[in-house]
């Protein structure tokens, strides 16, 4: 009976102390920049840590006008994700959704479908504007040639301001695998049909840190649970015969 009791202790403290390998990991972007249309000159990709910029924005395609659709495009350190077994059950990507100053923000009464999607290529290395002069895509091919299609999950009703989440399981398992190397997302309103027109903001993660990151729930930790019930019961009857 002894050896049991010791057993069950050895069991329980491991289950403690590596709870977190059950548990769901938080990861911080390293960049978040959006582009635009509205923007002229060199400068066409903003919001990089230090630039002061507050808020991001998503729009509808060409809206009022112009060339392409707002976009905004987060990058992530590939060494964050070392260590995660491949594919996990679900990735969540949280934006925080605020007001784009413009007029034009998503409501109740006009929600805004605005989607996540992976890259084929890194934005901030790729994309040409004053800060990457050697950048070898302009930013309307990039968006045009270089965002993913997405999946339905990763369809967001954006209807208002605070937490929004995007399920981007699909893109996050496409890095795990090594399907896709660039370990970036983008969101875009190029899915939104409604007919409105919207430059929807978003908190820059570089201004305010934590208001965007893409959380990684491995194996639940039900699973952690019945292996160490599988291991007690497995030594009890052991003891027993």
């Amino acid at each position: 009976m002894k050896s049991i009791t010791q057993l069950m202790g050895v069991l329980l403290l491991l289950f403690v102390f590596t709870g977190q390998a059950w548990g769901a990991l938080d990861v911080a972007p390293v960049e978040d920049v959006m582009t635009s249309g509205f923007f002229q000159g060199a400068n066409r990709v903003r919001g990089y840590s230090g630039d002061g910029r507050a808020v991001h924005r998503v729009s509808t395609d060409a809206p009022f006008g112009t060339a392409g659709a707002e976009t905004i495009y987060i990058t992530f350190d590939p060494n964050s994700f070392v260590g995660i077994s491949s594919p996990v059950p679900q990735a969540l990507l949280s934006v925080t959704s605020t007001s784009g100053g413009f007029g034009a923000d998503a409501s109740t009464g006009t929600p805004f479908l605005v989607s996540a999607h992976g890259v084929t290529a890194d934005p901030v290395a790729d994309i040409t504007d004053d800060t990457n002069p050697g950048g070898p895509i302009d930013w309307v091919t990039f968006l045009n040639s270089n965002i993913q299609p997405t999946a339905p999950e990763s369809l967001t009703l954006v209807d208002g301001f605070g937490v929004f989440t995007f399920d981007v399981t699909g893109v996050v398992n496409d890095w795990l695998s090594g399907g896709n190397t660039t370990f970036a997302l983008a969101l875009t309103g190029s899915n939104d049909v409604s007919g409105v027109e919207f430059l929807h903001g978003f908190v820059n993660n570089s201004q305010t840190p934590g208001s965007t990151f893409l959380t990684i729930v491995p194996e639940p930790a039900s699973l952690g649970l019945l292996s160490v019930g599988g291991l007690l019961f497995a030594g009890r009857r052991r003891k027993l015969n």
